[in-house]
């Protein structure tokens, strides 16, 4: 993600690190800095050149800190609480866990805390809520959902020279519009999902003999959601697949009129890419009319993969597709999460939790292998790191110069029982496709 002044090296030395939840392993030469003003005397990181007395570095005199913060930023309110409380819930969890098995090894036991700050998944609240975490001693960061917000909080959070960490944003210009050095992002962008999607929804319904030439999008007319349209415009004619109508969606609106375009231009699939509340009004709108195509997919698609919405909706989604991050099927640890999560919370496990979760699992092992509470030390190991035991549905994540996750993956779900379930690729499959 460019050059790191600090340190560019260490950022590409790729420390592998397993068991993310309770990170073990040889840490010889990770400890936190000695404390003599050294790591922040430049200002880099913000600081006036002080020597970190006042605990910003978590080091005094060399003394590991008792705790090292994570600053959760996510929408708490508002019309996207309904994911963003269970994504803050993730990362509290995560540091739970990882407390429960010694905290910080590097740091002798430090324990993580959380603190959570409320986006109201408004754009201009992003940075304004980055910035309150920040000082109130936050040494990473991590949210927001929506991209917009999203983009705006790794911008202070790259101003004050403090990590951030991006547990669910796909928007390509989040990490490609401007060179950032201290955000990273272990889900897949927009181009990735499209490209996942257009690929696995295509090989799995022809590998069972069944047909799909034509398709119709369906998108929420914001950065997110034309970041996958135009991600889609590439890989779905890559994939002899025809994009034959495009409709965008406004927030809060009823899909009456997309709907009926859809409808007259007869796709074989029709990919909705919106949140929870947009999926719902798209679904609502078809059942008003009467319509169903043959595939209805989503691609990054919230209510697709969120039990209470697919309840919602009901027959009309049962049997869809859907593109998305994923909590890993073929691991017993990542079951055993969901049920603690479920057990602490009373609340449901989707696929942005999951991510949420895994996103703090980069978090905790950086900690971990940075040795130190001090942003910058963070930093330079998230740079490096590559974290082989994470509970998403993806290769090990490591991150490239411009922070993404070189092995990011979107499986492909079905909707079978009104569940999602994984059915590609094959190596993190839990069931058949069922037509």
């Amino acid at each position: 993600m460019g050059e790191n002044p600090a340190d560019s090296v260490s950022r590409r030395s790729f420390v592998k690190y397993s068991g993310a939840a309770g990170v073990t392993g040889a840490l010889a030469g990770c400890s936190s800095n000695g404390g003599d003003g050294g790591d922040g005397g430049d200002g880099s990181d913000g600081s006036d050149g002080s020597d970190g007395s006042d605990g910003s570095d978590g080091s005094d005199g060399g003394d590991a800190p008792d705790e090292v913060i994570i600053g959760s930023n996510h929408p708490l309110s508002g019309a996207l609480s309904n994911t963003g409380e269970r994504m803050d819930e993730a990362v509290r969890l995560a540091a739970m866990m990882k407390n429960e098995s010694g905290g910080i090894e590097s740091l002798d036991g430090a324990e993580l805390s959380v603190i959570s700050g409320d986006n109201e998944g408004a754009q201009e609240l992003g940075g304004e809520v980055a910035q309150e975490l920040i000082d109130d001693g936050a040494s990473v960061l991590t949210g927001c959902y929506s991209s917009p917000v999203t983009s705006a909080a790794t911008r202070t959070s790259e101003n004050a020279g403090v990590p951030f960490v991006i547990s669910v944003s796909v928007a390509n210009s989040i990490l490609r519009e401007t060179q950032l050095n201290y955000a990273y992002r272990p889900q897949p962008p927009a181009d990735q999902m499209a490209i996942d999607h257009a690929r696995l929804l295509a090989d799995t319904i022809r590998n069972a003999g069944e047909e799909i030439e034509t398709a119709g999008l369906f998108y929420i007319d914001i950065s997110f959601g034309q970041s996958i349209r135009d991600a889609l415009r590439e890989e779905l004619p890559a994939n002899d697949i025809e994009i034959v109508a495009e409709t965008a969606y406004e927030p809060g609106d009823t899909a009456d009129t997309q709907v009926t375009s859809l409808r007259d231009a007869d796709p074989d699939a029709v990919i909705a890419t919106t949140y929870r509340s947009g999926t719902i009004e798209l679904v609502n709108a078809m059942d008003n009319q009467d319509y169903r195509p043959d595939y209805l997919t989503g691609c990054s698609n919230a209510a697709m993969n969120d039990i209470s919405a697919l309840e919602e909706m009901g027959d009309t989604v049962e049997g869809g597709f859907a593109t998305n991050f994923a909590l890993d099927p073929t691991s017993d640890r990542a079951g055993e999460v969901r049920s603690r999560f479920e057990s602490e919370f009373d609340s449901g496990f989707d696929a942005n939790v999951a991510m949420t979760y895994a996103a703090t699992e980069v978090i905790i092992a950086a900690i971990e292998e940075a040795g130190s509470a001090d942003p910058e030390d963070i930093n330079d190991a998230l740079g490096a790191i590559t974290v082989e035991d994470h509970i998403a549905a993806m290769p090990p994540i490591t991150f490239a110069d411009n922070g993404e996750n070189e092995n990011a993956l979107a499986p492909l779900f079905q909707i079978q029982d009104l569940e999602d379930r994984v059915v590609a690729p094959e190596e993190f499959a839990e069931t058949d496709v069922q037509f």
